[in-house]
């Protein structure tokens, strides 16, 4: 127990840091989506197999050495590859790291052979258990299980009676490091989830999916300005449901929620692929046409409001409804730069002719 000193809590904790320095530079630009034992191309599958063999790599640099033997954190780069990429990341970590036991003492010896052949098994095992059906913190429990299984029992046939402390000392060591991965690795994920739809809810209408008023706002005046240095046309579309409120009193607004939903995609996927659709009020949406003519643009309006009102909305309970909507259009440069007034003078045309109508402020 003499060889417990301030220089081996030295190694953990570089290890603990080590470790977390990886998690956070994952979360950050590794794994951005932190899509657990699901990636979708071998390419990916290599690429994590690959980084945690580096982060394996490094754990073995700063290894314990305790009563003839060295501990380290290596096994909890395979079961970080293994939790991200099944059992090919898993392989590959274990590879690497193998090498660089058998490598890394210069000449072979049945320890060190062993050794590695017994990191290839851990890395299989550990790869198919986490590409089950399994809850996390089962994943990481079978984990810390295996591991110190294996580990234990590599001890015990290398050092005999000898290999009681260190089995016992890696047993606390990796199953507090391995709770502590765990617990880092699901609040990183937690924390990356969170940002991702703040960040979304910040850009999209959480509803419709659709750019939101924001978005929209920022997509007009960058290609306003476009325009104008290009002399290209700019068409703006506003379209509103005609008698929306009269939806929401009689069918609630659940089922005013599930018609706005389909108008959305209707309106996205009446649009060219490139321009740019956004809900930018209760029952307001706009579309941004980008190089199109007037004419054009009130063709393109006139197909929508056709589309609407030969679409069939289901709503919640399964009843179908149909609405119409009214469309105001405006093209810059035929008109002034403001073509968000000229578009709602044109909009409230069309409510006030009678709904249902695609109308226009300008002379065609």
């Amino acid at each position: 127990m003499n060889d417990l000193s301030f220089e081996t809590l030295q190694d953990l904790i570089a290890n603990f840091s080590i470790v977390t320095a990886y998690l956070f530079l994952a979360s950050q630009v590794i794994y951005k989506d932190w899509n657990l034992g699901t990636p979708t191309t071998l390419y990916t599958k290599l690429h994590i197999g690959v980084l945690t063999g580096i982060l394996g790599i490094i754990l073995m640099e700063f290894t314990v050495k305790l009563n003839g033997t060295i501990l380290d954190f290596r096994n909890l780069a395979i079961t970080i590859a293994a939790l991200f990429g099944g059992v090919y990341s898993a392989l590959v970590t274990g590879i690497i790291i193998s090498l660089m036991r058998l490598l890394a003492f210069g000449t072979l010896s049945p320890a060190t052979i062993f050794a590695a052949f017994n990191t290839l098994i851990i890395s299989i095992i550990l790869g198919w258990i986490c590409t089950r059906n399994l809850s996390y913190w089962k994943k990481w429990a079978y984990a810390l299980f295996l591991n110190n299984l294996f580990t234990i029992i590599i001890f015990h046939i290398n050092l005999g009676s000898k290999g009681t402390i260190p089995s016992f000392i890696y047993l606390i060591m990796m199953t507090l490091g391995g709770i502590f991965t765990a617990y880092l690795t699901q609040f990183l994920i937690k924390a990356k989830t969170h940002f991702q739809m703040i960040e979304k809810a910040a850009t999209f209408d959480f509803l419709t999916e659709l750019n939101n008023h924001r978005t929209f706002d920022e997509a007009f005046n960058s290609l306003l300005l476009e325009a104008k240095d290009k002399n290209e046309a700019l068409t703006l579309m506003i379209i509103d449901i005609d008698h929306f409120k009269k939806v929401n009193d009689t069918y609630g607004h659940p089922n005013g929620d599930t018609v706005l939903k389909q108008l959305g995609k209707l309106l996205k996927d009446a649009s060219r692929s490139f321009d740019i659709v956004s809900r930018i009020g209760g029952e307001e949406f706009a579309i941004l046409l980008y190089d199109c003519p007037h004419k054009h643009a009130l063709i393109i309006g006139e197909r929508i409001r056709m589309a609407v009102r030969n679409q069939e909305f289901m709503l919640n309970e399964g009843k179908v409804i149909q609405i119409t909507v009214s469309v105001g259009v405006a093209t810059y440069p035929d008109t002034n730069e403001n073509i968000k007034g000229e578009a709602d003078k044109a909009l409230y045309k069309a409510k006030s002719c009678g709904r249902n109508l695609v109308c226009s402020n300008q002379f065609t």
